[in-house]
C-alpha cells in the first residue's frame, strides 16, 4: 500500500471486526445467504484496492504531464493526451468517492453484527449509504468518536465536492483544461498580465486548478479522512468486543 494510507490502524480494525463474524470457511458462513462476512471483508478490501487505484492515477496524472508532448506544451491541444489525462481524472474520482462509501459498507455490516435490529438493510445493499451507515450509528452509537467522524465526513467541504465531481464524471465527459488569461491594471497604472489554468468541469461551480499537483491535494486530504476513520473505526471494534467467557 501507498505509504501514506493508515495501515496499521486499518489492519487492526479488520482483525478486531473479524471477530464479530463466523470464520469464512465455518458452515455458519457458507451457508449464510446473506454472506455477511463477505460482505464485510470485501468492503473491507475495497477500501485498500480503491486507495491504491487513486495512489496509482495521481502518479499516472503526474507522468503524463511530465512527458507532454511539444503540441501540448505549445497550448495546441493534443487530443491523445487530452484523453489519458481525463481517464486519471475520471478513475480517481470514482475510486476516490468508492474507497469512503466502502467504508461506510463494511461499518454497517459490523453494526449489524453488533446490533441486527438497528442496522436491518444487510439484504438489501442498495440502501447500505454513507448516509445510512451515519444515520443507523446516531441512533444505535451516539456516543463513539466513529459515529461522531461519520456525521463529520458527510459534511466535510473535501467530501462534498469529491462526491459532486463524481456525480458530474459519472454521466458526461470528464472535462478539459482552460487557460484564461487577461491584463489587469495596477493603482500605478501598470498593467500586469495573468493566468489561470483550470480543468474545466462544466456544471461545477468548483474550480480544478491544473497543475501536475492537481490531483495530490485531494490524495492528501482523502488520506487524512480514511486515517481519522480508520483510528476511531479501530477503538470502536476493541471497544465492543465480547466480553470473554470465565474459566
Amino acid at each position: 500500500m501507498p505509504p501514506a494510507f493508515p495501515e496499521t490502524d486499518f489492519r487492526a480494525f479488520g482483525v478486531a471486526a473479524s471477530t464479530f463474524f463466523r470464520h469464512l470457511m465455518s458452515d455458519e458462513a457458507l451457508f449464510d445467504p446473506e454472506e455477511k462476512k463477505r460482505h464485510f471483508d470485501w468492503s473491507w478490501l475495497a477500501v485498500r484496492s480503491r486507495y491504491r487505484i487513486c495512489a496509482e492515477c495521481n502518479d499516472g496524472f503526474k507522468g503524463l504531464l511530465a512527458n507532454a508532448s511539444d503540441m501540448w506544451r505549445a497550448d495546441s491541444g493534443d487530443e491523445e493526451l487530452t484523453y489519458r489525462l481525463e481517464r486519471c481524472i475520471y478513475v480517481f474520482f470514482m475510486s476516490e468517492l468508492s474507497a469512503l462509501e466502502s467504508f461506510g459498507f463494511c461499518l454497517y455490516f459490523l453494526g449489524n453484527a453488533l446490533r441486527p435490529a438497528d442496522f436491518p438493510h444487510f439484504n438489501k445493499p442498495g440502501k447500505i449509504t454513507l448516509e445510512a451507515t451515519s444515520k443507523a450509528f446516531t441512533t444505535t452509537f451516539p456516543q463513539e468518536a466513529i459515529t461522531r467522524h461519520l456525521a463529520d465526513l458527510l459534511q466535510n467541504p473535501e467530501y462534498t465536492t469529491i462526491s459532486k465531481f463524481r456525480n458530474i464524471m459519472a454521466h458526461r465527459a470528464g472535462g478539459r483544461r482552460s487557460i484564461r488569461a487577461w491584463n489587469e491594471t495596477q493603482p500605478d497604472g501598470t498593467t500586469i498580465r495573468k493566468q489561470e489554468d483550470t480543468w474545466h468541469l462544466p456544471g461545477s461551480t468548483q474550480k480544478l486548478t491544473f497543475g501536475d499537483e492537481m490531483l495530490q491535494r485531494y490524495l492528501d486530504e482523502m488520506a487524512a479522512m480514511l486515517t481519522t476513520l480508520a483510528k476511531a473505526a479501530h477503538e470502536f471494534a476493541e471497544n465492543n468486543q465480547p466480553a470473554k467467557a470465565k474459566p
